[in-house]
């Protein structure tokens, strides 16, 4: 029990800050007083794929793991857990999360590809779409 409260701890003093600047990046991205510096494809995809990262984050880590610890037995032991419909949409959350992960990574090389292999006609694309 002693070295799995230490397990717990240490997980939480690195998730939680970590989640919490994640967080903090996905707010910036998103505030109005930086829109027009970071109105892009690039960061749009990176709100995406951090809204999606944080999503699974958040997910994976309320129902896989702690309930792996007795602490957070008696939560996970009730009768709301116990139903077969509520676990089955989890895990398939996960699932689904993981190829959303993919497709949107593959989006996002596709959009460092164009600006690395064709960077004129991607910085052209790039001023055409934004606004002046």
């Amino acid at each position: 029990m002693r070295g799995e409260v230490g397990i717990l701890v240490v997980s939480l003093l690195y998730g939680i800050p970590s989640f919490l600047l994640y967080v903090i990046v996905l707010f910036q991205l998103i505030r109005p007083m930086y829109r027009s510096r970071f109105n892009n494809p690039f960061f749009r995809l990176c709100f995406v794929i951090g809204v999606v990262d944080c999503f699974g984050y958040l997910t994976f880590y309320f129902f896989f793991k702690l309930p792996m610890f007795s602490i957070a037995s008696s939560i996970y032991g009730s009768p709301f857990f116990s139903s077969l419909a509520f676990t089955t949409s989890i895990h398939f959350s996960l699932f689904v999360i993981r190829y959303y992960q993919i497709f949107i990574n593959c989006f996002l090389s596709l959009n460092r590809f164009t600006a690395i292999v064709f960077p004129i006609r991607h910085k052209k694309l790039s001023s055409a779409s934004s606004p002046q």
